[in-house]
């Protein structure tokens, strides 16, 4: 009789215990509780509200003596949730944090190491602590109402992703030399300072947007696009970057003068349209780009257009806007181009507005003037007063 007794009290002991080896879907506090039993989670947990009714109204997650989770930690859909704290947590796979509307806190000061962090679509979310990352793979942290992030320190990262979170405005990534995927940073913080000072390599796309200041001075090599809209910055200095395997796109920007001294190559396309205070590509702008396998598209108040270095486009050149550069001008610049479509409306002021004005062309290796058109606009005008004078 004693050993039945002892053997139903050890099955019930094991049935409430918590595996530590197994996904678990948080469906009750108690769930929460029996987390901490674990100090290693090898395996996932996932806290959402659409899937268990019984958490919808969760306010609190608080799990303290979970110091490792090898797989993901999935906290979303929690309308109601205010904060969220893991005092012990210092390593996991995954952590991400999703479409949880009122959270405002998450508290997490021992991590340091994690492969994918997505915080995403928490638009009340003022803080997240944690302790120096020391070792990332993807950081997205986007639509949240944070200020500040904390110190980062990882050299090597694959994908890096801060974007519109209104109240940050410093973006501090100064520790990253090298990325394998892509860099989006884009609709932060009014006056947001951006710095990946170290930044020598990106495996994919680079975008920046909406910054006041950039710091990328020591990117050398991009796999993929690489692309600055919408930026408040007056000047600036891709000092170091000698190569992009793709397109470069400098698109609705503020500055005055922008430099590309080390760049040689492009892989696909060159794209510098309706930058409205940037009226000069100089002999320091692309000084040493010699090639451009596909198309250009300028289109802006240009005075000048100058590529000392350029050896081929073979791709369709794109002219558009206005300023004090003709059509005549920007081909003879362009010489090293195959075809040229040129639109450029030339201001009065400039050296070359005469009759023989390019306002319009498309050609093949240069440029023609488009004086039929003017032609054609001063015979229709005689023919007027001729017939009147019938």
């Amino acid at each position: 009789m004693k050993c039945v007794i002892a053997i139903s009290v050890l099955a019930a002991l094991a049935a409430g215990a918590t595996s530590c080896t197994k996904n678990i879907n948080i469906s009750s506090q108690s769930d929460l509780q029996s987390l901490s039993d674990c100090s290693t989670f090898k395996a996932d947990i996932v806290i959402d509200g659409l899937e268990e009714e019984g958490i919808a109204g969760l306010t609190t997650i608080s799990v303290d003596g979970v110091d490792e989770i090898t797989g993901s930690l999935i906290i979303q859909n929690l309308y109601n949730l205010q904060t969220v704290a893991f005092p012990s947590l210092s390593n996991t796979g995954s952590l991400k944090v999703l479409n949880n509307t009122k959270v405002y806190k998450l508290d997490f000061p021992m991590l340091t190491s994690i492969d994918d962090l997505q915080i995403i679509n928490d638009p009340s979310l003022q803080e997240f602590s944690y302790k120096n990352i020391s070792s990332i793979g993807n950081f997205q942290i986007i639509n949240t109402h944070i200020g500040s992030l904390n110190p980062f320190v990882a050299s090597k990262a694959t994908n890096i992703e801060i974007a519109s979170n209104n109240q940050l405005v410093q973006l501090d990534f100064s520790s990253v030399e090298e990325m394998s995927g892509y860099v989006n940073i884009a609709n932060n913080g009014r006056n947001a300072n951006v710095s990946f000072a170290e930044l020598t390599s990106v495996g994919g796309n680079v975008s920046f947007a909406d910054t006041y200041a950039l710091d990328i001075s020591k990117l050398a090599t991009v796999d993929d696009d690489f692309s600055l809209y919408t930026n408040k910055f007056t000047n600036l200095t891709v000092a170091s970057l000698s190569q992009a395997k793709k397109s470069i796109t400098l698109s609705d920007n503020d500055f005055e003068a922008i430099s590309f001294p080390q760049l040689k190559s492009i892989g696909t396309s060159l794209n510098v349209v309706n930058n409205t205070n940037f009226n000069s590509i100089s002999d320091t702008t692309f000084p040493k780009l010699t090639t451009i396998p596909g198309s250009m598209v300028l289109e802006g108040s240009f005075d000048n257009i100058t590529f000392p270095s350029l050896k081929s486009v073979d791709g369709l050149v794109s002219l558009s806007g206005t300023g004090e550069l003709s059509c005549k001008e920007a081909s003879k610049e362009l010489s090293a181009a195959d075809s040229i479509e040129c639109s450029l409306e030339t201001v009065e002021g400039s050296s070359d507005s005469g009759e023989e004005d390019g306002g319009s062309s498309h050609n093949s290796k240069t440029s023609g003037a488009s004086q039929s058109a003017i032609v054609a606009t001063a015979l229709g005008g005689a023919l007027a007063l001729l017939a009147a004078c019938v």
